[in-house]
């Protein structure tokens, strides 16, 4: 399996690293980073709505190189690679998470 490099650009990342309070990515990974929805609408509230539309289709092309299956994935800014399913898993769990909290902010 083929390993690939993905980056993530801004805004996205500034979302992932306003909501990094439960350790640092460096450290601990996703698991750093905490998907609540109250701290994702609270960045959502200080980004405006032109960047949280930014973010989502951001995740949503991250979420379609997660889900190939036919590539590793490796990303150093969330200290994660997808070396099996259940580590896969883990990361698109992730991702649906952080969707779901910007999706929920952008309701009215």
């Amino acid at each position: 399996m083929a390993d690939v490099s993905v980056d993530v650009p801004s805004p996205l990342r500034t979302c992932i690293a306003f909501c990094e309070v439960e350790c640092v990515v460096g450290c601990c990974g996703i698991d750093a980073v905490s998907t609540d929805p109250d701290l994702i609408e609270e960045w959502c509230r200080q980004v405006g709505s032109a960047a949280v539309i930014e973010a989502r289709l951001q995740l949503i092309e991250l979420i379609e190189v997660v889900e190939d299956r036919s590539r590793c994935v490796a990303s150093d800014v969330l200290n994660h690679r997808t070396h099996d399913e259940a580590a896969r898993r883990e990361l698109l769990d992730f991702l649906a998470a952080l969707d779901a909290g910007l999706a929920a902010a952008m309701r009215p």
